[in-house]
């Protein structure tokens, strides 16, 4: 399979539906665009991340937040 350039994604990808949300978390502003361009259900993708990063913190392979 042949990686593709980012403006082969764009052209490829141009007419999809885009949504752009802001988020404040802990003080700091982050811009999330969504690009649908799949048929993935979010749920699933959603729950596969969560179940990967507990088992992971579980198991201490990533730092924590500290607590104050």
């Amino acid at each position: 399979m042949k990686n593709k350039t980012m403006q082969e994604m764009n052209e490829q990808f141009k007419d999809c539906p885009i949504q752009q949300n802001v988020y404040e978390v802990d003080g700091k502003l982050y811009r999330v665009t969504s690009h649908f361009v799949g048929n993935k259900n979010i749920n699933d993708v959603i729950l596969e991340y969560a179940e990967s990063r507990a088992m992971c913190e579980m198991l201490g392979r990533i730092p924590t937040e500290k607590q104050q």
